[in-house]
């Protein structure tokens, strides 16, 4: 798979264009980083469209929210689609070859659940969150508010669980080391040192990636749903038969190709229990 441009052959330029730049190199790559992944990941690449299936129906669920919904259904229904966003956006990230960068839209999905779980639990929040732009103070309120701290409530199983995936992912959005695993790498020669920063973290020696990561965001994802049914549980009862198919089957799905992969995939114990609920 493509790993740093610099490394890559030099495009040549067609008549009446500048040399490639950088970003052309880099974009080059990213688009051949994602033809292979896709190739690597064979079927397990449908798991993504799963669950965005699973963010679709549950829009349409909510549909019966009517003119005058609720605010905190307001502020919810706006952190469900954020969180569909940054599922397809990590996802495109990690098979392109940026494989720590993904966590970052991971962390941001899980923490959008939990926006969601919160103003669901006190609905007065809602507004604190929708009126966070009118003045510092009531930023600052907000911020106050919706604390890392306050987010995840250890009474909450579900969240809980999350909320350690949403530590890891902090390791790998934050200037960590572990945000620059593959990326940075020491040229030693008897006369001088060079210090290499390689934009995809992709390997062709190691089989393991990206099906780790998209099987770790999948699963991820998985339970971020499982946190929004519960938000959005009244909307979900009016037709739950139709829920519980699609999220059951989804559910099966990903622990099929969970089993598949464990030969050469090594991961947590499976994140979430079977959905009963």
């Amino acid at each position: 798979m493509s790993r740093d441009p610099r490394t890559r052959r030099a495009v040549p330029a067609r008549p009446g264009q500048s040399d490639p730049t950088e970003l052309d190199h880099v974009r080059e790559g990213e688009e051949a980083n994602y033809q292979t992944a896709k190739r690597a990941v064979g079927e397990s690449f449908s798991l993504v469209q799963d669950l965005v299936d699973l963010y679709e129906v549950l829009g349409e669920l909510i549909k019966s929210l009517g003119s005058s919904p609720r605010e905190e259904m307001v502020a919810a229904a706006h952190f469900l689609l954020a969180s569909r966003y940054q599922l397809t956006v990590g996802t495109l990230s990690l098979l392109r070859g940026h494989l720590s960068d993904s966590f970052l839209f991971t962390r941001k999905a899980i923490e959008y659940c939990a926006f969601a779980a919160r103003v669901k639990k006190h609905p007065q929040l809602a507004r604190v969150w929708l009126g966070a732009g009118s003045d510092e103070a009531s930023y600052e309120q907000y911020q106050e508010k919706f604390s890392g701290r306050k987010l995840f409530p250890k009474d909450d199983a579900l969240l809980s669980i999350l909320h350690g995936r949403y530590d890891l992912c902090a390791k790998f959005s934050h200037p960590s080391i572990y945000s620059l695993a593959r990326h940075a790498e020491i040229a030693r020669a008897p006369e001088a040192i060079t210090f290499l920063y390689q934009y995809f973290q992709l390997r062709d020696a190691d089989p393991s990636e990206p099906i780790r990561t998209l099987l770790w965001v999948v699963d991820t994802h998985f339970g971020i749903i499982r946190v929004f049914q519960q938000v959005f549980s009244e909307y979900v009862a009016k037709d739950r038969t139709r829920w519980e198919i699609r999220r059951n089957a989804v559910d099966s799905k990903i622990g099929i190709h969970k089993a598949k992969y464990e030969t050469i995939v090594t991961s947590d114990p499976d994140l979430f229990p079977p959905s009963g609920s």
